[in-house]
């Protein structure tokens, strides 16, 4: 028995006339009446008395009714579920390093809660390959990570922004090939991070084998370090473009022979919830505007 059979008897019984819910329902009368009869032929009994023009429910008919009636109230709960599931709602764990936290996505997560309030974030900072190996356990939702274009047999990767690199050295140093003199460190980032990798190539090319390393996942630390006058690093461009701009740093574009890109990943298993892909849908648009 199809429910808008259902529905249809309901509008005659409460209209007392099937050529006024016909019109009510927007069918043909042939149709209301095609839809009462089937269920009178699938119960064997008659919905209505048809004396003359007018029409009176069955003592049947009404015992039906009163079931029908709590039935269509649940089936009408249940087809708001389409339109509740696609308000963006619930939890989404984001994992970042913490360069791109504080530089590219900060005003794509300010955008996002203002406008969908109702759904929690969590943002993780770890390494590049720990939140690799969190996403396809399915820890964490979606991770943004910078590095070159890598493909993966059970991740989905959006390209966002090619990114530029840059060599970074404090204010007063004087030398052209961001070497750290005599007193100064290498600061690098984690083992795993691959702009690591970039950077001690270019050293080891330039015949120099650091010694006197720090090492810290934190690229706020790192620049802190540099402006203290403590050593050189290579970081992402736009998280020091400020303070080239205020003449905190001695900066020098280069790329190397790999380039890196702001990257969007998520497991290709993972179901994109409203939450999910309005999210994913607002980090493209921001990504336009990216300098």
């Amino acid at each position: 028995m199809e429910i808008k059979n259902f529905k249809t008897f309901k509008r005659v019984a409460e209209m007392g006339s099937f050529t006024k819910a016909a019109q009510d329902l927007g069918y043909a009368q042939s149709t209301v009446t095609f839809q009462i009869q089937a269920i009178e032929e699938y119960y064997r009994k008659p919905l209505f008395n048809r004396i003359g023009k007018t029409i009176e429910i069955t003592q049947f008919g009404q015992s039906l009714l009163e079931h029908i009636g709590s039935l269509l109230n649940t089936y009408e709960v249940i087809e708001k579920y389409s339109t509740v599931e696609n308000k963006p709602r619930g939890v989404i764990k984001m994992g970042m390093p913490e360069s791109l936290m504080m530089y590219r996505v900060h005003d794509i997560i300010r955008e996002y809660k203002c406008t969908y309030p109702e759904v929690e974030l969590i943002i993780i900072n770890d390494q590049c390959c720990h939140l690799r190996n969190k996403l396809s356990t399915g820890d964490l939702d979606v991770i943004f990570l910078v590095q070159p274009k890598y493909t993966y047999s059970h991740l989905h990767t959006l390209i966002l922004k090619q990114e530029g690199m840059c060599l970074v050295a404090p204010k007063d140093y004087e030398g052209k090939d961001f070497l750290p003199n005599d007193s100064q460190m290498v600061l690098f980032t984690e083992k795993e991070c691959t702009y690591r990798e970039v950077f001690n190539n270019y050293l080891q090319s330039h015949h120099f084998y650091p010694t006197n390393i720090l090492e810290t996942g934190s690229v706020e630390a790192i620049k802190k370090y540099i402006e203290c006058g403590l050593g050189v690093s290579y970081l992402p461009y736009y998280a020091v473009a400020e303070e080239e701009k205020q003449k905190k740093f001695k900066v020098k574009r280069w790329d190397g022979e790999i380039t890196f890109y702001t990257q969007i990943i998520y497991h290709k298993n993972k179901w994109l919830s409203p939450a999910l892909k309005t999210l994913i849908d607002l980090c493209i648009m921001h990504s336009k505007e990216w300098v």
